[in-house]
């Protein structure tokens, strides 16, 4: 990973990519203690000039929540944020519209997932719900018209864009649901 302007990422790969192309890029060194995934718009691709010992590559940019996780990335990069706790669960960055509702409530709250994995998700709302309350998250995968409902705690309230959810109600019915609505949303 390397980086020049605030959210610009360069990378190098021999999968090029065009101007304006939406690429998802999965990013690890070995300050990092698991991979992370970001979503990035192409800016340019080269290919590879053996002779001149240039790699093939390119550069993306990042813009909202994706570029709060390349600051991110550059402060562990940089020894300035030094991390230990490794994910189980990969998350995978996606944008979509979903409700929200306390537990026990009927007043739902419309928001987004920004990142999401068996484990929890990047839940994006104005209206963040406590550290520790128990919700209900609605999610309508692509070419259904039911949503699925999970139930999740908060966990991480440091983002501030929203908040971080562990799904709590995984039985395996229910996992290999999950599975299917997130391959579904990453594909979309």
């Amino acid at each position: 990973m390397s980086t020049g302007e605030a959210n610009a990422l360069q990378v190098f790969t021999t999968d090029s990519f065009e101007a304006g192309e939406e690429v998802l890029t999965e990013i690890y060194f070995p300050e990092l203690p698991g991979k992370m995934m970001v979503r990035a718009i192409g800016t340019e691709w080269h290919a590879a000039r053996p002779r001149l010992r240039v790699r093939a590559g390119g550069m993306l940019r990042c813009t909202g929540t994706e570029w709060r996780k390349l600051e991110f990335l550059r402060k562990v990069a940089t020894s300035e944020i030094k991390l230990t706790a490794r994910r189980r669960h990969v998350r995978l960055p996606v944008l979509v519209e979903v409700s929200w509702r306390l537990q026990g409530s009927t007043d739902s709250t419309i928001a987004a997932l920004s990142e999401i994995s068996e484990g929890g998700a990047l839940l994006l709302t104005a209206e963040p719900p406590p550290s520790g309350s128990e919700v209900i998250v609605e999610i309508t995968p692509p070419g259904s018209a039911r949503p699925l409902e999970v139930l999740a705690v908060v966990r991480n309230t440091d983002n501030p864009d929203g908040v971080g959810l562990e799904f709590l109600a995984r039985d395996m019915g229910g996992v290999h649901r999950l599975r299917e609505v997130i391959r579904r949303l990453v594909e979309q």
